[in-house]
């Protein structure tokens, strides 16, 4: 298995950037058996008999015609045995994995009609990345070998609205793949046609960290300066590991080791992104605090103002602090 390109160097084929594809949906949807169709090789896990496939974000290179790609597996949003935030925030912290960002998100659908944990998943993957997402993203359903007979134009003609209506939301349009005919790479030529066209659209770009929503962008921008901080050191960290592994196992330490530092890294940034909410929003506090400051110098009763300051101190940090599993508690609740 290829491993991360952790240098800011973009990789390059010849002069070509690699189209970078990240899959996105819910857990069983078939995004690792895309990404090795895609790729025309095994190497994303997609046995169905395990109990969890994809834990996390793994990325692999290769080449469709003479364009080469980077695709991007992520674990399923709506894991039956994880919680949504871990695995979010599994997905939003890997910005190295990323880097500088992906030119197409794919969204994996199976074949048939919209549930509605796919319209959930929906709004999972808008809250992640912020509405323009849509902007990158195209649809791609599996098991096209369901069709029996019919074409994926029948299929949509006849389905439901939601489905259409989310299509319609794309700009990247849909596809469908039989991911049981690895070696059918005319429908894997096609889907890139697809990609071309919507990087067109996008002017070739990729989805760049200011879109993401604003307090997920200050968490990146964040984490990005950090890492960077810390490049020379962790450059360190592989060149001890290539001292004393080779081959896969220098791989997989490799991944662990990035896994480690982005982690950290996503940690420090959150910490950051709270001391900046809360000297940037709490003039309200400052104030309270000066009054009861003034208050006990003048030895005037502050027996209202202790409760009132303690009371705002906690709503104050429990609204503005940016944890993803309060986030997520919002979003389940729109849900229902």
């Amino acid at each position: 298995m290829s491993l991360p390109s952790m240098s800011n160097v973009e990789q390059e084929d010849q002069g070509q950037e690699r189209v970078r594809i990240m899959l996105l949906g819910k857990s069983g949807a078939g995004k690792s058996s895309s990404g090795n169709t895609i790729l025309n090789k095994l190497v994303f896990k997609s046995d169905m008999k395990l109990k969890r496939i994809t834990s996390y974000c793994e990325k692999e290179d290769g080449t469709v015609e003479d364009t080469p790609v980077s695709v991007i597996d992520t674990p399923g949003l709506f894991e039956r045995d994880t919680k949504k935030e871990i695995t979010v925030r599994e997905i939003l912290k890997r910005v190295k994995l990323q880097e500088p960002g992906p030119h197409v998100f794919v969204c994996v659908i199976p074949l048939g009609r919209m549930t509605q944990e796919d319209q959930n998943t929906n709004m999972l993957i808008e809250h992640m990345f912020g509405p323009r997402v849509w902007d990158y993203t195209m649809v791609l359903f599996t098991h096209g070998d369901r069709l029996e007979g019919k074409t994926i134009n029948d299929v949509i003609t006849e389905s439901d609205e939601n489905l259409r209506n989310f299509i319609r939301k794309c700009s990247g349009g849909f596809h469908v793949f039989n991911n049981k005919n690895l070696e059918d790479q005319t429908q894997v030529m096609r889907f890139m046609e697809k990609i071309q066209t919507l990087m067109a659209l996008n002017g070739g770009g990729y989805y760049k960290t200011e879109l993401y929503p604003k307090q997920e962008r200050k968490i990146r921008e964040r984490q990005q300066d950090i890492l960077s901080e810390r490049n020379e050191d962790i450059s360190k960290k592989e060149t001890q590991l290539k001292e004393h592994f080779q081959d896969e196992e220098l791989n997989t330490k490799i991944r662990d080791l990035w896994r480690k530092e982005e982690e950290d890294a996503r940690k420090a940034a959150e910490r950051k992104s709270v001391m900046a909410v809360f000297f940037s929003k709490g003039s309200i506090l400052l104030v309270l605090l000066v009054c009861l400051l003034i208050a006990w110098a003048l030895q005037v009763s502050v027996g209202w103002l202790i409760p009132a300051t303690i009371i705002w101190i906690v709503l104050f940090l429990i609204g503005m602090f940016p944890s993803i599993p309060e986030k997520m508690s919002w979003l389940e609740k729109k849900m229902q």
